[in-house]
């Protein structure tokens, strides 16, 4: 498979719900440890990725894990020119990077999305999930699991009573409806509904309005907006690109989604990104948005 110019796996992989499902094996080359096509290796060599497995891998997975089957610079061209201006410092700056999601892992994204609630993602939800694998095996939710075998923690104690509900799920096709019926299970807020969204369907328009977010949305002047959005809004009132929500004008998120589309996920995925990288470490004096900042 041919890469885009620039393009960086590592960047790639990082900040992605399905982090937790490979393994880096040596410079550009990961291991899918966990989940469908669990055995397959992925080896980036210059502008090319080769993707192998025994038993065969399709090509749209392998395409779906490398971030290739979306182009934010196509998602770029289609703002407005006021919007385009904001968010070009954010895009030009990760130019290597794209969303990693899979759809034939739905499982796991649910269960590292549950996971990743209020606690370090890349310290405790990798190493919950390496745990489950090492008791259970690779495809361990295909067989009975007891959560709380990977740790204590209450993460893991409340996935254990979700995980069955959310099994039960009968997805529907519309996303805005898929949202709403995930929210009705109990753990489940916006942030996991629209991670679990943006990484486990081809739903660029979906943005976790976590903190990182919140951070660069400040930092950069991205959008105004005076609520985040709240379960108990979030679960009665359909909203997508459209929404039949009465605090839609002042919510984050559909103000987001509204603004810039099917860049949302991207802006969310480098935001966070960005913020472990710079913000957090207050590396200001090396950060590629210093002078499109607010700070």
């Amino acid at each position: 498979m041919r890469l885009p110019d620039e393009y960086s796996v590592e960047l790639t992989l990082y900040p992605s719900m399905i982090y937790p499902l490979f393994s880096r094996v040596g410079k550009g080359e990961y291991a899918k440890v966990v989940g469908r096509y669990h055995g397959t290796s992925i080896k980036i060599a210059g502008s090319l990725a080769v993707a192998k497995n025994p038993r065969g891998v399709s090509a749209r997975a392998a395409e779906e894990w490398l971030g290739i089957w979306y182009d934010p610079l196509e998602e770029v061209s289609k703002l407005s020119r006021s919007s385009r201006s904001r968010v070009e410092p954010l895009v030009e700056a990760y130019r290597g990077l794209r969303i990693a999601i899979s759809s034939v892992d739905r499982e796991y994204v649910f269960v590292s999305s549950f996971l990743s609630q209020n606690t370090s993602f890349h310290a405790n939800t990798c190493r919950w999930i390496s745990a489950l694998a090492e008791t259970y095996g690779p495809e361990f939710l295909e067989k009975p699991v007891d959560f709380s075998r990977a740790g204590s923690s209450y993460q893991l104690a409340r996935l254990g009573k979700s995980y069955p509900i959310y099994r039960e799920v009968e997805e529907p096709p519309d996303l805005g409806e898929l949202r709403i019926t995930l929210m009705r299970i109990p753990g489940v807020g916006p942030k996991v509904a629209d991670a679990y969204l943006l990484f486990s369907r081809r739903a660029p328009e979906s943005a976790p309005c976590d903190v990182h977010l919140r951070r660069i949305v400040a930092r950069l002047g991205l959008v105004e907006y005076s609520a985040l959005p709240a379960k108990n809004l979030c679960s009665k009132y359909y909203c997508w690109v459209e929404s039949s929500c009465p605090k839609k004008g002042e919510c984050l998120r559909y103000i987001f989604m509204r603004t810039y589309g099917k860049l949302s996920g991207f802006i969310q995925t480098a935001s966070y990104l960005h913020d472990k990288l710079y913000c957090s470490r207050n590396r200001c004096g090396e950060c590629p948005l210093r002078e499109a900042c607010s700070r």
